[in-house]
């Protein structure tokens, strides 16, 4: 008659939201593929460099016209990629915006909470774009220097 059952404590459950783990949606899943294919492309830039001069055998190329050529392109073209990942970002954003917005509608949820999971997703976005274009601004820097040793 008095079994376990009727000692338990009720306790009052709270929502735990920095340890939820949320599935990443389509247009995340997509994003992350574009960051993935733009350091793909940053690497293909610095192994057609490296294949004419070796990174620290640049000696050889430093009267080649064409190499100096082939570096002014990639430093432009890697300029290019570092501009279309924050184009890239602020569309991410954007539509993160917009899926909690619309989340907020459908559910009439207010608070911190959602606040919350904007900046979250805000700043996991940003943070992945900023970790690829210091991969392609390191990547120009290089270039850069290069381009440089031929003016001496």
């Amino acid at each position: 008659m008095w079994g376990p059952e009727l000692w338990m404590v009720q306790e009052s459950v709270a929502w735990d939201t920095l340890n939820m783990i949320k599935e990443p949606s389509g247009g995340y899943r997509v994003y992350v593929l574009f960051l993935i294919v733009v350091c793909i492309a940053t690497g293909f830039q610095l192994i057609r460099i490296w294949r004419l001069a070796p990174p620290f055998r640049f000696s050889r190329q430093v009267k080649n016209p064409e190499y100096l050529k082939l570096l002014r392109v990639s430093s432009h073209a890697l300029s290019h990629w570092m501009a279309l990942v924050f184009l890239g970002w602020a569309f991410a954003s954007s539509f993160v915006v917009y899926r909690v917005c619309a989340g907020v509608d459908l559910q009439k949820a207010t608070g911190l909470a959602v606040l919350q999971f904007l900046i979250r997703d805000l700043a996991m976005t940003f943070g992945m774009a900023l970790i690829v274009v210091l991969l392609i601004f390191l990547a120009r820097w290089h270039v850069s220097n290069r381009i440089e040793t031929f003016r001496d």
